[in-house]
């Protein structure tokens, strides 16, 4: 069993055609002849309308949901987002999901010969599909990294002096 995971990411408040980004589509695909099953995760945290150099703690957007996946398939998830409303500068409000990590595990791997997993985002009218893709949002399975050891909380910044080695 193995643990892939993106980074955390930013997402913009708009599309490059000048739509709202509400949507974020989690794609599985299982080339195999065999059942997989796997593991995905979405966590989030909101960013600060001014710059904040302190740690942010992610919280769960979408929380660990198992998938099964028949031999030759294809599944997907659909994870909606809350909208951001611009105010007179143009700034995020303060607890809209702006930064997020995707997480998948189980029957995965980062050669790829089992479950292949793709993340895209962007504008959707019906909450279910694109109408409009964000290329920014665009992660493909070579784009995860694996995690060797997952320790998801706490998170700390590197330029905390309390975690510096030299202090101990």
């Amino acid at each position: 069993m193995a643990i892939l995971r993106t980074g955390p990411f930013l997402i913009p408040n708009f599309t490059l055609g000048a739509r709202p980004i509400n949507i974020v589509i989690v794609t599985l695909s299982n080339l195999t002849n065999r059942i997989l099953n796997v593991r995905a995760m979405i966590k989030q945290s909101s960013t600060a309308t001014v710059p904040v150099i302190s740690p942010v703690s992610f919280s769960p957007l979408l929380p660990e949901t198992d998938i099964s996946l028949p031999p030759k398939s294809v599944s997907s998830l659909a994870v909606p987002l809350s909208v951001t409303k611009p105010t007179e500068s143009d700034s995020p409000q303060p607890n809209s999901p702006r930064v997020l990590s995707v997480i998948v595990s189980g029957d995965i791997r980062k050669s790829g010969d089992l479950a292949l997993v793709t993340v895209t985002g962007g504008s959707s009218s019906d909450g279910y599909s694109l109408d409009i893709s964000e290329p920014t949002l665009f992660f493909r399975h070579s784009d995860f990294v694996e995690v060797h050891h997952y320790h998801p909380f706490p998170f700390y910044h590197p330029l905390d002096p309390n975690n510096d080695e030299n202090n101990k």
